[in-house]
C-alpha cells in the first residue's frame, strides 16, 4: 500500500493475499509506520510551513476619471481574506468588493491553492495617485503587497464617456481619420550632447480594434549608433490622453540612440501596415440586422512623421585621459594579493559600473612597476539595452607576475567621463596599492629584458636527477590497432549507415511526394487547429472558436482531397467527396456543419451548448472522414 506526504511515496503494508487482482488482506510493517510518523514532522511538516506567503497586488496603470477599475490582490495560498487591510486612497472609492475567489488544484501529485480579493474602484480626480501595500497576518507573520502607481486621466474633450464612444464608431464606409489611429515617434530628449543616450520610441495611438502590425519600416539612424530594446512578450495596451482625447497605446518600437557628432541629425520617418476592424452601419431595411453585427477589416498604412535631433558637441576643458565616456559611472578595484613571493601571479581587478555608453569605453591603462611583468587585461562586460540607457557592469582583470623580491607601489588608476547629470567632466581614481615581494623559492630570477617574454628564464630548474629507488619495468604495451576489436568498432558504423539506407530510402522518396505528405497530415493538422479552437471555446471567444473550427475543416479537405487552396470551393469539396464514395449524408452534413460556422462567427448563439455541440460534432467528423477517404482511396 502506498501512502504520500511531501512529494514522497512509502510502502507501509505488505499485500500477502490477492483475490482477482485486489488485496484482501494487508501485514503491517511497523517499521515502517514509525519512518512515515519520521518522516511526517521531519520533512512534510517542514515543508508546510516553510512556504512563504506572497501576494502581488494588480491594477492598470492608467485610467479614465468616473470610469470604474479593478484592484485586485493575489495570494499563493488559501487565507483568510478578512486579515488583510487595504489602506485608503483619497482619490478613490470603493464601489464594490472584496469579491474573493478561491481555487485549489492537483497537478501530478502536488496541490496548489490560491485566493484572489477583487475590489471595484472609481477614481474621482485627475492625477497620479499612489495605491499603498497591503498587508496580512499569516501564520504569526506580517506580509505586505507591493505598491502600485495608477495615472487617472481626463475624460475625452469630443465626447461625454470618454473612450467608451469611440469604440462604437459605426461607419458606412471603411474610411479611417487620423484622429482615430495614427503612428507616432516620440524621442526622450531632443537636445542632448555627444555620445548622451535618447530613446526612441515608436507608439501607435488607436481607439478602434486592430491586429498584428506588417510590412514595419525603420529608419537607418545614419549619425547614430543603435541599440535595439527587447520587447516584452505580451505587449499589452495603456491608455493615454493625447490631444484632449484618450487612447489605446501599444508600444511597437524601442531603440537607444548614441550621436556620434554634433549637430541638426534627422531621424527619417517610420511606416507600417495596420489591420483595423470597424462596425459598419447597420441597414434598417434588413429585418436580421438587429441580430447581429457587421464589421469589415481595413488595411490602413500610418507614417512617424521624422524627428529631428540636436546635438551639442562636449565642452572643451577634456581631461588628457578621456576616452569618450559619456554617462553615469562608478568604479571599484581590489588586488587578489599585497604579499607575494617573487614569480607568483597576481591579479588587479577594476569594475567599471553605471549606465551609458559602457560599450565604447576602452580598458584602463595601468603603470605597473618595472620589475613586474605585465599580460594584456581580460575584459568582461555584463550589460543590456533598458529604457534608461546601457547598464550594467565592464570588469577589466589585469594579469601581473613580480620578478625580482622589493617593496613595489601600484599608482592609481584614472578613468575619466562626462557626466550627464552635472555637464561637466569628471575624473574617479582606484587606490594606490603597495605591494611586498620576498625572493621566490624556485631559484634565481635572470631578467634581460623586459619587453621580450622570451629572455625571462628560470636558472637551476633544467636538471632532474636520475631516480635511484626501487621501481617496476612496465610490459611492452599491446596497441588497440593490432586488436580484433578494433577493427570489429570501425566496421560496425559502416553496416549501421547500410541498413539506415535501405531502411529510410522509402521514406525519403515519400516525402519527396508533396500531395502524399499533406494527405498524411491532414488530420494531424486539424486536430491540431481543433485543439487551439477548445482553448477559445473555454476562454468564450466564440468569433476565434468559430474561426478556428472553420480553418480546420478547410485546410483540412484542402490537404486530403488534394485541392490547392485557389480551387477550394464547396463545390469542388463535394465532388471530389462523391468520386471518393463519401456518402452523400455525410457530405450534407459536412456542408451544414461549415455553414453553421461561417454565419455563427457574427451570429448570436442560439443554445448556450450550441459551441460544444459544434466541438465535439467537429472532432468526430474529420475522424470519420480520415478513415472513409483513406480507406476508399485505396
Amino acid at each position: 500500500m502506498l501512502f504520500g506526504i511531501g512529494g514522497y511515496v512509502i510502502w507501509i503494508a505488505n499485500p500477502t493475499e490477492q483475490d482477482n487482482g485486489k488485496i484482501i488482506r494487508y501485514e503491517m510493517d511497523m517499521k515502517k509506520i514509525f519512518g512515515l510518523y519520521i518522516l511526517f514532522f521531519m520533512v512534510g511538516t517542514g515543508e508546510l510551513f516553510a512556504q512563504n506567503l506572497t501576494f502581488v497586488a494588480k491594477a492598470p496603470p492608467s485610467v479614465v476619471v468616473n470610469t470604474p477599475f479593478q484592484l485586485s490582490y493575489t495570494f499563493n495560498t488559501m487565507v483568510d481574506p478578512n486579515a488583510m487591510r487595504v489602506a485608503d486612497v483619497s482619490a478613490m472609492e470603493i464601489i464594490f468588493g472584496p469579491s474573493i475567489t478561491q481555487a485549489q488544484q492537483n497537478i501530478n501529485g502536488r496541490s496548489s491553492s490560491s485566493t484572489i480579493v477583487t475590489y471595484t474602484l472609481l477614481p474621482k480626480k485627475e492625477g497620479t495617485y499612489r495605491i499603498p501595500a497591503a498587508t496580512i497576518t499569516y501564520n504569526g507573520k506580517q506580509f505586505a503587497s507591493n505598491i502600485l502607481t495608477v495615472t487617472v486621466l481626463p475624460p475625452d474633450k469630443s465626447a461625454t464617456g470618454g473612450r467608451a464612444n469611440t469604440q462604437q464608431r459605426e461607419s458606412s464606409s471603411a474610411t479611417l481619420s487620423s484622429q482615430e489611429i495614427f503612428l507616432r515617434a516620440v524621442a526622450s530628449k531632443t537636445r542632448v550632447y555627444e555620445q548622451e543616450a535618447i530613446l526612441v520610441t515608436y507608439k501607435l495611438y488607436t481607439v478602434l480594434d486592430i491586429s498584428n502590425p506588417t510590412d514595419l519600416k525603420f529608419p537607418d539612424f545614419k549619425g547614430f549608433i543603435m541599440q535595439q530594446i527587447t520587447p516584452p512578450a505580451n505587449i499589452q495596451g495603456q491608455l493615454e490622453h493625447f490631444n484632449g482625447r484618450n487612447y489605446t497605446t501599444y508600444i511597437i518600437n524601442q531603440v537607444l540612440l548614441f550621436p556620434q557628432h554634433s549637430g541638426a541629425i534627422d531621424i527619417g520617418a517610420a511606416s507600417g501596415t495596420f489591420p483595423v476592424r470597424i462596425r459598419l452601419k447597420q441597414n434598417a431595411n434588413d429585418p436580421f440586422a438587429g441580430f447581429y453585427d457587421s464589421f469589415q477589416d481595413v488595411s490602413k498604412v500610418l507614417t512617424a512623421p521624422p524627428i529631428r535631433i540636436t546635438v551639442d558637441p562636449l565642452p572643451a576643458n577634456k581631461p588628457a585621459d578621456f576616452s569618450g565616456a559619456v554617462g553615469d559611472f562608478k568604479m571599484t578595484s581590489d588586488l587578489s594579493k599585497a604579499s607575494v613571493k617573487a614569480n607568483e601571479s597576481i591579479t588587479l581587478n577594476i569594475v567599471i559600473s553605471g549606465t551609458g555608453n559602457l560599450n565604447l569605453i576602452n580598458t584602463l591603462p595601468v603603470q605597473f612597476p618595472h620589475d613586474f611583468e605585465a599580460y594584456p587585461p581580460k575584459v568582461n562586460s555584463s550589460y543590456q539595452p533598458t529604457v534608461s540607457g546601457i547598464s550594467g557592469t565592464k570588469t577589466m582583470e589585469y594579469l601581473t607576475i613580480p620578478r625580482q623580491p622589493g617593496d613595489f607601489v601600484i599608482p592609481p588608476v584614472n578613468f575619466s567621463y562626462f557626466d550627464i547629470s552635472s555637464r561637466n567632466y569628471r575624473t574617479i581614481s582606484t587606490p594606490e596599492y603597495k605591494v611586498h615581494v620576498d625572493k621566490g623559492t624556485g631559484g634565481t630570477s635572470v631578467v634581460s629584458n623586459y619587453t621580450q617574454k622570451e629572455d625571462v628564464k628560470i636558472l637551476n630548474q633544467d636538471i632532474r636527477y636520475i631516480n635511484t629507488d626501487n621501481f617496476k619495468v612496465a610490459t611492452q604495451p599491446v596497441y588497440l590497432i593490432k586488436t580484433l576489436f578494433y577493427w570489429l568498432w570501425l566496421l560496425i558504423p559502416f553496416i549501421i549507415a547500410v541498413v539506415l539506407y535501405f531502411v529510410f530510402r522509402k521514406r525519403i522518396r515519400d516525402n519527396a511526394n508533396i500531395a502524399l505528405m499533406k494527405n498524411k497530415k491532414a488530420n494531424k493538422m486539424a486536430l491540431k487547429r481543433l485543439k487551439q479552437a477548445s482553448c477559445y471555446l473555454k476562454e468564450k471567444k466564440k468569433e476565434e472558436f468559430y474561426d478556428e473550427v472553420l480553418k480546420a475543416y478547410w485546410g483540412y479537405l484542402g490537404d486530403k482531397l488534394n485541392i490547392p487552396p485557389a480551387e477550394l470551393t464547396k463545390e469542388k469539396i463535394v465532388s471530389e467527396l462523391d468520386l471518393r464514395g463519401v456518402p452523400q449524408t455525410t457530405t450534407a452534413h459536412l456542408m451544414d456543419m461549415v455553414n453553421t460556422c461561417e454565419f455563427a462567427r457574427y451570429a448570436p448563439v442560439a443554445a448556450p451548448d450550441a459551441m460544444d455541440n459544434l466541438f465535439n460534432e467537429s472532432v468526430s467528423m474529420i475522424e470519420g472522414l480520415d478513415g472513409t477517404i483513406k480507406k476508399i482511396g485505396k
